[in-house]
């Protein structure tokens, strides 16, 4: 059991959203990425856990890596947006 935070990494099926990024302020196609928060089960040492009490989700800028947290719902409609691309 560990409480923390793990690896953020990109959901390959997502859509990408264009949009300006609020700390370098290049216009750029941010990608959608998930993170497991908060009371997780996991292997020791291990990059993901095998369960987490929640997921954040955030837009990353490829340039400067600057990430916004956005809602559950919107990463969803992303995702669906990507698998139907």
């Amino acid at each position: 059991m560990r409480f923390g935070r793990y690896s953020v990494e990109v959901v390959k099926c997502a859509a990408q959203v264009r949009r300006l990024c609020d700390n370098c302020k290049n216009v750029t196609d941010h990608a959608l990425v998930d993170e497991p928060c908060g009371l997780s089960f996991g292997l020791p040492f291990s990059k993901r856990p095998l369960w987490s009490t929640h997921r954040a989700y955030g837009l990353v800028c490829p340039i400067c890596t600057w990430a916004v947290e956005i809602s559950k719902d919107e990463a969803q409609a992303l995702i669906r947006k990507g698998q139907s691309q």
